[in-house]
Parts: C-alpha cells; sequence; structure tokens
C-alpha cells in the first residue's frame, strides 16, 4: 500500500464519531508501521477508535484516569504500550484480555492501589511490565505474574507505600533477566519469597534500610548473578557468619550505589565478600563514607583478602571526614588478589607507595579525574610498586611535564598501555624516557601543538586527537592504529613514516582532498575516519571517490561523514552525491573546442565579408568617422578648387582631353581637382579624397558602366559619398556618360541611388550639335 494512502488509512481508523474523542484521536501521530505517538498530549482518557493496525502505543505523561474494558479491544496486534506517568487509579479486569500479542507494557508512575492477576492472564508473550512508583503496598492476594512464563524485566514497588513482600508474589516466575524491587519502607519479607525465581541475571534493590537485606540475601545468593543495592544506609549492616550456609554461590557482581557506608559497616561489607565466594566485581558509585578509615577490625577478624574480587570500581566517593583519615595500611593486606581497580572523580591526589607495592596482582588501575601530579606520581609509582601493572589510566588530572611522567613511570617494567589525556602538557620535549614496553599512549586534548622524538618508538598505538597540531612527520615503525582527529593537519601523513598503520581516524581536521596514490602507499590500511574534513570536490577527487567502489570498506565514515566545502554550488553535498559540470572537469578540450570554434567562426566571417564587402563597409564606417570629426563645412575662403571629379579611370580620356579642356581653358577658367593631379603623394588616399572634397565648391561624379564596376570607386573613391550626402546640400553634380539602369547602381550606394531618383543630373549627348548646351549647363551649375 502506498505510504500517503496508508498514512490516510491509519488516521481513518484512529477517527471517532463524538466531537470530545475526535480532538483526543487527532493529537496522535502515527507512521505507516503503526507507530503511535501520543506522549505529553494532555490527554484524559485513552483515545477511541484504536484498530489493529496499532502494533505501538505510547501515551505516557497524560491525565489518563481510567482504562476501560472496551478502550483497547480492537488493539490485536499492540506489542508495546506505554501508559507511564499518568494519572491511572483504575483498570477493569478484562482491559488487556485482547492485547495477546502484548510485551511490552509500562503502568509505572500512575496512582494504582490495588493490582489484580486478571489484567494479565492473557499476555502469555509479555517480555517486560513495569510497576514502579504507584500507591500499592503489596502484589496483590494471589499470585500477581502466574500467567507470564515469557516475562523476562520486572520493575515493582515504590518508594513509600509498598511494606510487604509475600512467598506467593513471584510465584510462577523461574527466569527474569532484571527484577527491580523499590522498597524504600520495606518492612515483612517472608523467607524464600525470591527463591521460587530460578534464575536472575540482574537484581536492583532500592531499601532505605539494610534490616531484611540478608534475608533478601539468602533466597537469591544461588540463583542471582548480579546485585545492585541503591539509596541504602548501611550504618547499622550486620554481617553474621551463620547467615549464608551456601556453599556455591552464583553472584558475581556487587554494586553499591548511592549507599552510605561507616569504616564498621564497611568491615561488614567485605566479611561479606568473604563468605559470598563468587563475587569477582565490586563497584562503589555516588557512595558516601562516613568515617575515618579505622578498620582495624579487619586485623581483628583475621580476614586477609577481599574475597575472590578482581576488579574494584569506585566513582564520586564522598568522605566527609577526609581530613581524619587513617593512613589506610590496615586495608593494604586486602588487596593482593585485585587485578582491575578504577578510582573515578573521587578527588585521590595520591595512592600510598605501601599500598601499590601491595597490589601485586594490578594489571589495570584508572585514576581519571582525580588530583594526581608528578609530585604525588613519584610516591605512588615508587620502586616495587604495581609490577604487574600493564594498563594505567590517568586521564584529566593535573600533569604538567610530559619528559618528567614518563620518566616517573620507567618504575613500571611491564606497562604497555597509558592513557594520560585531558592534561595540560602545553609542549612536548625533543627526548622522553619511557617504560620499555610501550605499546599505546593517549595524548588526547592534552593542547601539545607539535610532536617530536620524545614518543617511543615502540609504539603500536598513538591518540593525540583533539589538539593542535597542523603537521604529523615523526616515523614509527611499529604503529598500526593512529587516532589523530580534531586537530590542524592539511593532509594524510606521509606514509613512509607509518609503514605498518592499518587504521587511522583523521577526522575534523582541515584536509581538503586525498588521492587514490596517498591511500595505496598505505599497504596495510584497513580503516580510514577522514571525515568531518573541508573537502575540495575537485573532478580528480570526485573520480577517485565515486570511482572507487572497494573505498567504502576502507572509510568506515563513507558516505554521510564527506561532504564538499567547495566549488560553492555543491557545499553541503555528500561527495558521494556531488555532480560537476563538464566545462569544470575537461577544461583543456573546452578550451580547445572554443578555440576551434573561434577560429571557424573568423574563417566564416571572413569569407563572408570578402562575398558581402564587409571589408569595405567598414572602410567607410571608418572613413565617416574620420570625417565626422572634421569642421562640417569649409569656409569659403579655405576652398581651392571649383569642383572635385570622381571618376572611372577607364573614362580618363574624356575626362582629362574633353572636360578639362573645357572648363580649365574657358574664360573666366575653372579650377578642377583630379586625383591623378592633384592628390598629396603619400598621404593616405581616404584623407585625400575627404580633403579634396571639402576645399571644392562642388563635386562631379562621372557615372559610367566603368564607374560602377570600378575597384577604386568601389573601395576608395566613393567614401566621399558619407561627407557627401550626410550633410544633405547640393554641392554633387551627376554626369551621365552613358546611359545606366539604376538597378545597376550598387546597394551600397544606397544615397546615390537615391539622388539619381531624386535629382535631374547632365547626360552627355553623342550628337555634337547638343555638346555645346551640355558645357554650358554643366559651368551654370558648378557656379551654382
Amino acid at each position: 500500500m502506498p505510504r500517503a494512502l496508508w498514512t490516510a488509512w491509519v488516521w481513518a481508523v484512529i477517527s471517532v464519531s463524538t466531537e470530545g474523542a475526535s480532538d483526543q484521536a487527532s493529537s496522535l501521530s502515527c507512521d505507516p508501521t503503526g507507530v503511535c505517538d501520543g506522549h505529553s498530549r494532555s490527554l484524559n482518557s485513552i483515545p477511541s477508535g484504536l484498530t489493529a493496525g496499532v502494533k505501538s502505543l505510547d501515551l505516557s505523561n497524560n491525565e489518563i484516569t481510567y482504562v476501560g474494558n472496551r478502550d483497547l479491544q480492537r488493539c490485536v496486534n499492540l506489542k508495546t504500550l506505554r501508559l507511564g506517568a499518568n494519572e491511572i487509579h483504575t483498570v477493569e479486569e478484562d482491559s488487556f484480555f485482547h492485547l495477546r500479542n502484548l510485551e511490552y507494557l509500562d503502568l509505572s508512575y500512575n496512582r494504582l492501589s490495588n493490582l489484580s492477576s486478571s489484567w494479565f492472564r492473557s499476555l502469555y508473550v509479555l517480555k517486560f511490565l513495569n510497576l514502579l512508583g504507584n500507591l500499592y503496598k503489596t502484589l496483590g492476594e494471589t499470585s500477581l505474574f502466574s500467567h507470564l512464563p515469557n516475562l523476562r524485566t520486572l520493575k515493582v514497588g515504590n518508594s513509600n507505600s509498598f511494606t510487604q513482600i509475600h512467598e506467593k508474589d513471584f510465584t510462577g516466575l523461574t527466569f527474569l533477566e532484571e527484577l527491580e524491587i523499590s522498597a524504600q519502607n520495606l518492612q515483612l519479607y517472608v523467607p524464600k519469597s525470591l527463591k521460587s525465581i530460578q534464575n536472575i541475571s540482574h537484581l536492583i534493590l532500592h531499601l532505605k534500610q539494610p534490616v531484611l537485606l540478608l534475608d533478601i540475601l539468602i533466597d537469591i545468593v544461588s540463583s542471582l548473578d548480579y546485585l545492585e543495592l541503591r539509596d541504602t544506609n548501611l550504618h547499622t549492616f550486620y554481617f553474621s557468619e551463620a547467615s549464608i550456609n551456601e556453599i556455591n554461590t552464583s553472584v558475581k557482581k556487587l554494586i553499591f550505589r548511592n549507599v552510605q557506608f561507616t569504616d564498621e559497616s564497611f568491615v561488614e561489607v567485605v566479611k561479606l565478600f568473604n563468605y559470598v565466594s563468587g563475587i569477582l566485581e565490586v563497584e562503589f558509585d555516588d557512595c558516601t563514607h562516613d568515617g575515618i578509615g579505622d578498620f582495624r577490625a579487619l586485623t581483628w577478624n583475621r580476614i586477609r583478602y577481599l574475597g575472590n574480587v578482581e576488579t574494584l570500581t569506585i566513582r564520586k566517593l564522598h568522605i566527609p571526614q577526609f581530613f581524619l583519615f587513617y593512613d589506610l595500611s590496615s586495608i593494604y593486606p586486602l588487596t593482593g588478589k585485585v587485578k582491575r581497580v578504577t578510582i573515578e572523580n573521587s578527588k585521590v591526589f595520591l595512592v600510598p607507595c605501601l599500598l601499590s607495592q601491595h597490589l601485586k596482582s594490578l594489571e589495570y588501575l584508572d585514576l581519571s579525574e582525580n588530583l594526581m601530579s608528578e609530585e604525588t606520581l613519584k610516591n605512588s609509582a615508587c620502586e616495587h610498586a604495581w609490577p604487574f601493572l600493564q594498563t594505567l589510566v590517568l586521564r584529566q588530572n593535573r600533569l604538567k611535564s610530559l619528559e618528567k611522567t614518563g620518566e616517573l613511570l620507567l618504575t613500571l617494567k611491564n606497562l604497555n598501555n597509558l592513557d594520560i589525556s585531558k592534561n595540560n602538557f602545553l609542549s612536548m620535549p625533543e627526548t622522553c624516557q619511557w617504560p620499555g614496553k610501550m605499546k599505546q599512549l593517549n595524548l588526547s586534548s592534552t593542547r601539545i601543538h607539535s610532536l617530536t622524538q620524545c614518543l617511543p618508538q615502540t609504539l603500536e598505538i598513538l591518540d593525540v586527537s583533539n589538539n593542535n597540531l597542523d603537521s604529523f612527520s615523526l616515523i614509527l615503525p611499529q604503529l598500526k592504529e593512529l587516532y589523530i582527529s580534531r586537530n590542524k593537519l592539511k593532509t594524510l601523513p606521509d606514509a613512509s613514516f607509518l609503514p605498518v598503520l592499518s587504521v587511522m581516524r583523521i577526522s575534523r581536521n582541515i584536509i581538503n582532498t586525498f588521492s587514490k596514490e596517498q591511500l595505496d602507499s598505505f599497504p596495510q590500511l584497513k580503516a580510514l575516519e577522514a571525515g568531518g574534513n573541508n573537502f575540495i570536490c575537485s573532478c580528480d577527487f570526485l573520480s577517485f571517490t565515486q570511482g572507487q567502489q572497494a573505498l567504502a570498506r576502507v572509510l568506515v565514515d563513507w558516505p554521510d561523514g564527506y561532504r564538499c566545502d567547495a566549488p560553492s554550488h555543491v557545499r553541503g553535498q555528500r561527495v558521494q552525491d556531488a555532480r560537476l559540470s563538464l566545462s569544470e572537469c575537461h577544461r583543456a578540450a573546452v578550451v580547445s573546442a572554443v578555440s576551434c570554434a573561434l577560429f571557424l567562426l573568423l574563417l566564416l566571417t571572413g569569407a563572408l565579408c570578402h562575398r558581402f564587402h564587409g571589408l569595405w563597409y567598414m572602410k567607410m564606417m571608418w572613413a565617416w568617422l574620420q570625417a565626422k570629426r572634421k569642421p562640417r563645412k569649409a569656409p569659403r575662403r579655405d576652398l581651392c578648387y571649383d569642383a572635385f571629379v570622381s571618376y572611372s579611370e577607364q573614362d580618363s580620356y574624356w575626362v582629362e582631353n574633353l572636360m578639362v579642356q573645357e572648363l580649365e581653358h574657358f574664360n573666366p577658367p575653372f579650377k578642377l581637382c583630379l586625383h591623378k593631379r592633384d592628390f598629396v603623394p603619400g598621404k593616405w588616399i581616404i584623407d585625400n579624397i575627404i580633403d579634396s572634397i571639402e576645399k571644392s565648391h562642388k563635386t562631379i561624379f562621372v557615372l559610367s558602366e566603368n564607374f560602377v564596376r570600378s575597384e577604386w570607386c568601389k573601395y576608395e573613391l566613393d567614401f566621399s559619398h558619407f561627407r557627401l550626402f550626410d550633410e544633405n546640400n547640393d554641392a554633387a553634380i551627376l554626369i551621365l556618360l552613358e546611359p545606366i539602369d539604376k538597378k545597376a547602381v550598387p546597394q551600397r550606394f544606397c544615397k546615390l541611388r537615391k539622388i539619381m531618383n531624386t535629382k535631374t543630373y547632365l547626360e552627355w549627348p553623342t550628337d555634337e550639335t547638343q555638346q555645346e548646351a551640355f558645357w554650358l549647363n554643366l559651368r551654370a551649375a558648378i557656379r551654382s
């Protein structure tokens, strides 16, 4: 079904007939998979009209008060139902009867004062049930969970009114991955109430007082893997050796979260570790020790070890009276078997030398977010301290000298992994001393701006992320993993410096590009993270990244981490999706093609100019522009000739032997300007023509077939037309030596054609008797 139709169908089936119900249903948002979200919509009831299309329904954080038998009866395919943080006080017996596919049910933090097993009688596949934070005092009159064979996570109880746990309460449950019981005010625990559960992976107990803690522990010690105790005051805790008779205990991990101890109760907890022999890991998180470190009772009770505990974790330990603390010497002997110790954010500034020497089995030590400095580290890492220590974490302490830190750790002969990140080293000396087996070094976030030969040559893993590095030019022949993200590198490191590198994280630098040749130069590279850089998406870079299918197996953050920063029109696009134009990627070919096209265009233009006399038109235009810049009319006193004669060379006999004789030898004589005789030698012919016309009173055109065909007239002599006809005067005298068809005059002599059509002209008569009249009229025209 198309997405749009499915969405419309979901909204249709959720719609209701009444206006109020319709308003509530419209507050739900459902996607095509049937997941409906209605949390924090101020709903006061379950929307009606819900159908089998709904598979997940979230109505948490509303104001719903009542769940009726018919509210959910059509949701037969519902798998997840969240009704937490409402005001529900009543759930009818058959409210969940039709939800046979329900796997997740949250009814936490409502106002349910009574719980009914009938609610769950058809929920055979239910895996998660949360009943925390309601008002009930007990888990009902009958076994509440006997119909839930597949239940894996169960959360029950509240912080005030839940006071009793009975033997029937957990009947029917055989295996739970997680059981959380909130019973801060627990007053009654019937023995064997939890023993019916054959296996519990993780038990979370909220107990204010430890009065019933041992009773609970006795029941679960052989079936529990992981116990977490929260919000408990252990000031009055007392462990009786006779309490636990189990030989084979299954508890492997114990967590104290927000728990308060005294010196005495801590001793009792240590005694518990010794008798519950399976405990391998202990964690104290956000706990408070109300004491002064007087653990002498440990010696009195002849307690030699922390049981079989191998891993000890302490986070955010508060010691109000730390200034009165003892020297801890009484607990030194207990630490001999411990292999992993983590003490985070607990204001530790010193590990006494004697304590370090007693930690003979220690392989891992984490002192992150404390107050260790070089001065105190010198005492902590004394001779024979931590003899088998392999990993030391001193992240975010007060170390300042890299050279001194390395020198102080020379006593740790087996150290191969050192984390000193988030310290303020700022600079790195040229040379340093390090333990001989160093393989891993973390110098991230230490504000260093350059790397030197201070780094040990034995390193296989180096982390220098989040610093101010702008280059990497160290030779580390054994380095396999390099983490150098969030720096200022402009290019990948030289592969010749790192011959066996297999993993490199170099994201969020200022790298613009990298090439196939660069990647191929790392012969063993298997994983590269280079996203978050400012990539210039050139044609070569795009061709390489988009054309290499195998590249995706090497680039771990491909393709989302790789985005273009330039050119501007693809900025922000994924490198995988960026496309450049043909002109950007084949510039040489485009330039060559354009050059060829221009050359052909020039050839075509030249041919057209030759064919249609374009050169002539350009010369005429130039001559016209030149003429325009001269005075429009020469003053009368500057006139040198009576007439300038324009004629074809083939008509020169008539001009020179007839017209010149008749005009220049007449009395008074006329002075004619002939180009053969009167043009200034060496002067541009166009200037000669224009000057002659301007210095002549009239211009005589001797027209004939020869005149029309003459190249001279075509390309040089007839430039005079622009000046002559543009002034719109009567200086032109036309003499027709022989009959000419007006249509035979070329189109470029448009004004001449116009004058021939609008003005009279003199025709040379072939009859000699009429020639005298011709010369008479010509003389008159020149004088006019």
